[in-house]
């Protein structure tokens, strides 16, 4: 009970102050300086930096407190998702917050969204505009890069979170594929069990189709140089390409955050667990070169949600 006691006292001084930041419009830079920074990590416990490539003298550090989801970079634009709600998904207190990369450092924290549900996920820029999931609401958000509101796109009928018939979607990442948008179907509360899917969208946000994907419950839609497409297969502990490229990453626990560069492959490893408990649980993320050869793994204090490279 003190260990149980201790985490929910540690759960509750981290939601009261994110719900302070979020009345006061503050933004809680930790470490402003990137310099030497490879990758961004959002986490359920922090923005997190990793320096160099996961060789000899990896390090991590935090550069922002809060519990994110979506992170995207638009030029020098620094885009992501805050849930200053923490574990109450009653209150509308996630917000998106727009960091300018000044040289090697953040600069200009503006809120530039707020009264937005807990549950979103993911973000990018499409046709121009800020497209954000609202995960709970099988709905994309669109905003301009300043953060006004364009409209919102249902390509997905509503359907309640609890529903386990295959309505309730659990949209959970979206990318700008060709001319397409492509959007991940999580499927994981299906009964019985479905795989996941990709949705893939017209321009004015129509289905033309959805494609099964060879894994449950996947996470991320990342596309390498030579454009193919990866994901995480979460609930196997792998990643996967469309050419059927397969990597084992984890044992224990599921893979959700994924980045590629023309010399490494790093993808997030996140502990699972109810829900009440998430702010708490640990992960951490497992760097690769191209030929997917571990290098390291390197131990966070939360559980990934996305990853960028700088």
């Amino acid at each position: 009970m003190p260990n149980i006691d201790r985490f929910a006292a540690k759960s509750a001084l981290r939601e009261a102050m994110a719900r302070d930041a979020y009345a006061r419009g503050d933004v809680r830079i930790a470490d402003p300086d990137l310099a030497g920074q490879t990758w961004l990590i959002a986490t359920h416990r922090g923005l997190f930096a990793i320096a160099a490539d996961g060789g000899a003298g990896a390090s991590v550090k935090t550069i922002v407190y809060g519990w994110f989801f979506g992170l995207y970079r638009h030029g020098s634009a620094l885009y992501v998702f805050e849930n200053c709600g923490h574990r109450d998904r009653s209150v509308p207190m996630g917000r998106i917050v727009r960091f300018d990369l000044a040289g090697a450092r953040l600069a200009k924290p503006a809120v530039l969204v707020t009264g937005l549900h807990t549950n979103c996920h993911q973000i990018a820029v499409v046709d121009g505009l800020l497209c954000v999931l609202d995960t709970a609401n099988q709905a994309i958000l669109r905003f301009t890069l300043d953060g006004d509101a364009v409209d919102v796109q249902r390509p997905f009928a509503p359907a309640p979170p609890h529903d386990t018939s295959g309505a309730y979607l659990h949209i959970n990442a979206i990318a700008s594929v060709g001319n397409r948008t492509a959007i991940m179907l999580h499927n994981g509360k299906v009964i019985p069990e479905k795989t996941s899917e990709l949705a893939w969208l017209d321009r004015d946000w129509r289905l033309i189709e959805r494609q099964p994907l060879p894994g449950h419950s996947c996470h991320d839609i990342v596309a390498d140089e030579h454009g193919m497409l990866w994901h995480c297969d979460s609930m196997a502990g792998d990643i996967i390409a469309a050419d059927g490229t397969r990597a084992h990453i984890t044992d224990t626990l599921m893979t959700r955050g994924l980045a590629i560069t023309p010399d490494a492959v790093i993808v997030g490893m996140s502990s699972f667990g109810p829900r009440h408990l998430r702010s708490n649980l640990h992960g951490g993320v497992m760097i690769l070169d191209r030929a997917l050869e571990r290098r390291t793994t390197m131990i966070l204090g939360g559980s990934p949600t996305d990853i960028i490279a700088l």
